[in-house]
């Protein structure tokens, strides 16, 4: 009995409970024999999380590893060991909108990239791609064998046939499987978006800035630097090449992206300004939160005891270094408000300021959204008079949103 015949199944219990912008999405996992397959549980119960149906098909060496009833516990649905005369691989291809290899061997790897179809993973891969169908793949295996020429013979040949891979990220010599939510968040991505962004260049910033007032204090904000970051992962799981300019946050900076860590807002002025200067962007995304201020340091450390008196001067503008303006510059206004019509007011004052294509206005007041929260609440205002008003939502929900109308603008839809 799979999950469709059973509400009772445990694993029913986290259906959508994280969002729902998988719900009524199936997505075909394939499991391989690498030792790290066991993260693929946490992987199979985050898509739950999202409202996904998650089918689970193994090599029969991935079955040695790990019982098929651990997955059967996971997902609510018994994996797929064996091919039998149902043709499985024909039915999960045809009826799945996504599939994700995790964890992916190099013998798997090598086997789709050459059409070798000898056991049930390989077969739906190629399978899949003939419904052309979004795949995503996560590499596991030892660093040494990654720095191969077979390797990257491999790996083109998979990225020309659209299979977007995960970057592994390299620890004590293995590239090693990453965090299971952001494997799920990335498939979510690519599953409902596709290659959508490819060949574009993106530049984003994210998080706090600092104004050291002495050796050891400073003045700050409360960003924790997760819009901007789910603003890269969303860019990056769609196929943009992402430059990430951050300041301080919370919030884990993925390893997919060329990312480039600031202290102060003078510093991230002139980072911007670097990369603006080397590279032409498609668009630039200003989601950090720069300090406003610069103060005079002291030099050492202040004396409790006594009196000082601080000077708050105006800092650089962040995007105000901007070398080259790209196709689309959307820029950021967290504004403390009375009504929407004062925010959107302010908004339009940032437009002029910047030369902004769009402003993402978030109201600064309200308890529960905004700084240091999983969810927000926003106003995009365009310069040319068009607004979508976002109820409060995920702030991965609101990234979606915000490129979405970037590349509405470079396709001359809005």
């Amino acid at each position: 009995m799979d999950i469709e015949e059973s509400k009772f199944h445990p694993s029913s219990a986290i259906i959508k409970s994280y969002s729902d912008n998988l719900y009524d999405k199936c997505i075909i996992l394939a499991v391989t024999a690498s030792i790290s397959l066991y993260r693929s549980l946490d992987t199979a119960r985050w898509l739950l999380r999202r409202g996904a149906k998650v089918k689970v098909i193994m090599t029969e060496e991935a079955s040695n590893l790990i019982s098929p009833d651990m997955f059967y516990w996971a997902t609510g649905n018994k994996p797929i060991v064996k091919l039998t005369g149902a043709t499985e691989h024909v039915a999960l291809a045809k009826e799945c909108d996504s599939m994700l290899i995790a964890p992916a061997t190099f013998s798997t790897m090598s086997k789709i990239a050459y059409g070798i179809t000898d056991n049930p993973v390989s077969l739906t891969v190629i399978t899949a791609m003939g419904y052309n169908k979004p795949i995503v793949l996560v590499p596991a295996m030892h660093e040494k064998m990654e720095n191969t020429i077979q390797y990257e013979e491999i790996e083109k040949r998979l990225k020309q046939s659209n299979i977007f891979i995960i970057s592994p990220y390299v620890a004590e010599e293995v590239a090693k499987y990453p965090d299971p939510q952001f494997v799920a968040r990335v498939t979510a991505s690519h599953t409902l978006r596709g290659y959508d962004m490819k060949g574009l260049r993106i530049l984003i910033t994210a998080g706090a800035t600092r104004s050291w007032i002495d050796d050891v204090r400073f003045i700050t904000n409360p960003s924790s630097g997760r819009m901007g970051i789910e603003l890269s992962i969303e860019s990056y799981s769609r196929g943009a090449t992402v430059d990430l300019v951050y300041g301080h946050t919370e919030v884990q900076v993925p390893h997919t992206v060329n990312s480039y860590h600031v202290d102060t807002t003078n510093e991230m002025a002139n980072k911007i300004s670097e990369l603006t200067s080397k590279y032409d962007y498609d668009i630039i995304i200003g989601a950090a939160a720069p300090v406003d201020f610069n103060v005079e340091k002291y030099e050492g450390k202040m004396k409790s005891e006594l009196n000082y008196q601080i000077n708050l001067v105006p800092a650089k503008k962040a995007l105000k270094s901007i070398s080259k303006r790209p196709k689309v510059l959307i820029s950021f206004a967290a504004e403390s408000i009375k009504n929407d019509q004062e925010l959107i007011e302010k908004a339009r004052e940032k437009i002029a300021k910047y030369n902004s294509d769009i402003v993402v206005a978030n109201p600064a007041n309200l308890s529960g959204i905004g700084f240091s929260s999983l969810y927000d609440r926003a106003i995009l205002i365009f310069n040319n008079g068009k607004i979508i008003d976002v109820e409060k939502t995920l702030k991965e929900n609101l990234a979606r949103i915000i490129l979405d109308s970037a590349l509405s603008l470079i396709k001359g839809g809005i």
